[in-house]
């Protein structure tokens, strides 16, 4: 049995609130309504995605948008001090580029031609460009080549990331947002093997092992060595490119420290 109220349901057994108004699952800036709707309505693989889960209050797309669109509203000023904790956050004490303080923050932005994806959140400035891939209750989308799917969500953003910034002349940066610390994702099934973490049938929040996993596979190698970062990135049409930089340039960021990152940017513009 279900408990109403005047704004929508939960299931009686538990599970996500479901908003009868989608637009009420949302953080909007005022005078961001009209672009909010459009971003519910937004498709992507022929298919309405995010309007279908715009009234669940697990939507990580609701979640996007009302932290990173109320960000790119929030005076200059503000927002660049957002950004440059977020960037200690995710690569320690590394200066934050320029272009990521100055550049434009998008929600849902699709990239790529032949081989494309739909990013959460990005980040456009001069010599930068900063993919996020927002994660909540989820696990990352896991490669299955009988449905044409030969590369797994993080692997298909970083081939495409790396292409679009070779385009611009960028670098390019690559966040996982998820729930927890990677650490703790980790040890949902530490010790697991590649051919485990390649099955496409770990799923909900018992399989965020996999994203994880395949994070520490680029981020720092397998056995000591970034030889699977370095065929990626041979693969992704660049045999020149050291993996080493590019591992440099992948952080992993919790949405705890988004919250309060974003939080204290609003709070002198309000």
């Amino acid at each position: 049995m279900s408990k109403d109220t005047g704004k929508g349901s939960r299931a009686g057994g538990g599970g996500p609130f479901k908003y009868f108004d989608p637009m009420q699952n949302h953080v909007i800036w005022p005078g961001r309504e009209e672009a909010c709707r459009l971003f519910i309505q937004q498709p992507y693989g022929g298919m309405r995605h995010k309007s279908r889960n715009a009234h669940s209050s697990n939507s990580e797309d609701a979640l996007t948008w009302s932290c990173f669109d109320t960000l790119a509203q929030v005076p200059a000023e503000r927002r660049r001090q957002a950004l440059t904790d977020i960037w200690e956050l995710t690569f320690g004490n590394r200066a934050t580029p320029e272009g990521v303080l100055s550049g434009t923050i998008y929600v849902g932005k699709r990239y790529g031609a032949s081989e494309s994806t739909e990013v959460d959140a990005s980040i456009e400035g001069p010599g930068v460009i900063v993919f996020i891939e927002a994660k909540l209750y989820s696990t990352m989308s896991a490669a299955d080549p009988k449905k044409r799917k030969p590369h797994n969500q993080i692997e298909r953003k970083l081939r495409v990331g790396l292409r679009e910034a070779a385009g611009r002349d960028s670098t390019f940066y690559f966040i996982l947002l998820d729930v927890a610390p990677f650490e703790a994702l980790r040890s949902l099934s530490a010790g697991v093997s590649l051919a485990e973490a390649m099955r496409p049938n770990a799923t909900g929040f018992g399989g965020k092992w996999t994203t994880a996993y395949w994070f520490a596979r680029y981020k720092y190698g397998s056995r000591g060595s970034l030889a699977p970062l370095q065929k990626l990135v041979a693969e992704a049409g660049f045999p020149e490119m050291l993996a080493k930089n590019v591992a440099e340039r992948l952080g992993w960021l919790t949405w705890a420290d988004i919250f309060k990152s974003v939080l204290r940017s609003v709070i002198p513009a309000s």
